[in-house]
């Protein structure tokens, strides 16, 4: 139902003669608004409905009604940065729910008690009720055929899904005591709730985030038994569900972690893909919006480059990234060019081009063996991928070879990469491109 129709169910329900359903209708409507609330003055709107629904539906009289009011208005608080307000109102909301309200319901009002404490930098009372909620749902997730439905009326998908959250946020909550065991405890509840969750869920990949965080602090203390290659493969494994279009904030943030886990790491190559991955990040942050996640990326950023211009102060960043593409194997280097272009394909006209320049001039520069390599893998993503990124570059490349020292050679290399790895139409389609845009078959 739209927010119109909620108001005009309202409306139509009189409240001298039935006050319950009024104020039913008021939570529903000041939920709408809350979850929609673009202003401030929408918040309080949405908190003076549920402020008179509260009264109507008292603790004394509809316990449970009372407590759900509450949630809603704690939400309200929260999403106005009134932190101390939503916590008591959720503590309030769990101990009403507690002893009567279907286990999922309590689960969930637990979780909003344990999350409120973290953000409020409690995380031992946040473990305390976290710990409720991982109890109360294990149960019913453990033996499915004991009666669940007759418990409450979520299904098994919800019960897996708020055992999930409640074990990330008390993973989360460990993280943040920050002692060695605490970090074990905190990986065990992340392996625990990957095992729980939907494989493509966005709670299984902030699971594995997180599980890559805690592996990389594990790391850098030097704890036995936890490497940063570990830390690698969890970032890459959230990364196969965080996609730069379906979720780019989590995207990002998962980019910079997997560069970070890179630098850490320290093998060959290791610095370019770092490089990579936090530009990956920065293409995302916006600084008027994420401003500490862009401020702490570019501090990586600059850290790189700073590492990278100490082993070799003649190169550019792009320089260095076109290394690891020719040498690294042939796996990778399709997956960094594809992550690449695809990048390329999400920007204006504009970008596009200016992007592909920076790319295609950085491999010019590579000996012509590398140079082959690198292009006979970029040639096959690039007939995978939008037909308007082809075309750019394709004049992209006429340009860069046409401008450089070994034009003949390089459109010599370009030739024999559209022989080998082209077929029938592909290989007529690129050579009209080029031949469009001035490029003269050797």
């Amino acid at each position: 139902m739209t927010i119109e129709d909620l108001e005009a169910e309202l409306a139509s329900v009189p409240l001298a003669e039935a006050p319950d359903d009024w104020a039913l209708a008021a939570y529903r409507l000041a939920v709408a608004r809350s979850e929609a609330a673009g202003r401030p003055e929408d918040i309080e709107q949405a908190l003076g409905l549920l402020d008179r629904a509260a009264r109507i539906l008292s603790a004394d009289r509809a316990p449970v009604e009372h407590g759900r009011i509450i949630t809603a208005a704690a939400n309200c608080h929260r999403a106005a940065g009134r932190a101390d307000r939503a916590l008591d109102l959720f503590v309030r909301a769990a101990e009403l729910l507690a002893p009567r309200a279907p286990a999922v319901e309590c689960a969930g009002a637990l979780i909003n008690v344990g999350l409120a404490h973290c953000e409020a930098g409690r995380p031992e009372p946040a473990i305390e009720a976290l710990d409720q909620a991982v109890d109360l749902m294990s149960d019913r997730s453990g033996d499915p055929g004991g009666g669940v439905e007759e418990a409450h009326p979520g299904s098994d998908d919800e019960i897996g899904r708020l055992l999930g959250a409640a074990l990330i946020n008390r993973a989360q909550a460990r993280q943040a005591l920050g002692t060695d065991e605490d970090l074990r405890a905190a990986l065990d509840d992340y392996r625990s709730a990957i095992a729980t969750l939907p494989a493509s869920s966005l709670q299984t990949a902030m699971a594995s985030h997180g599980l890559g965080a805690a592996i990389l602090e594990l790391s850098r203390r030097g704890a036995a038994g936890w490497t940063a290659g570990d830390a690698v493969d969890a970032f890459e494994q959230s990364l196969g569900v965080l996609g730069p279009t379906s979720f780019p904030f989590h995207h990002a943030v998962a980019r910079h972690s997997l560069a970070l886990a890179f630098e850490t790491r320290g093998r060959p190559g290791d610095l370019a893909r770092a490089l990579n991955s936090v530009h990956a990040s920065l293409s995302v942050f916006d600084p008027r919006l994420h401003a500490a996640h862009w401020r702490t990326a570019h501090a990586t950023l600059a850290r790189l480059e700073a590492a990278l211009a100490a082993s070799d102060p003649s190169a550019s960043r792009l320089s260095h990234v076109a290394d690891l593409l020719a040498g690294t194997t042939e796996a990778e280097r399709e997956l960094l060019l594809r992550d690449r272009l695809l990048r390329a394909a999400s920007l204006p006209a504009t970008g596009m081009k200016a992007d592909l320049e920076a790319l295609f001039g950085s491999l010019a520069s590579l000996p012509l063996d590398g140079y082959r390599r690198v292009l006979r893998a970029t040639i096959g993503v690039l007939m995978e991928l939008p037909d308007q990124l082809l075309e750019v570059a394709c004049d992209v490349l006429c340009r860069v070879h046409a401008e450089h020292g070994s034009t003949e050679a390089l459109d010599e290399t370009l030739d024999s990469v559209i022989n080998d790895r082209l077929f029938g139409p592909q290989r007529v389609r690129v050579r009209d491109l080029l031949e469009a845009n001035g490029w003269v078959r050797p």
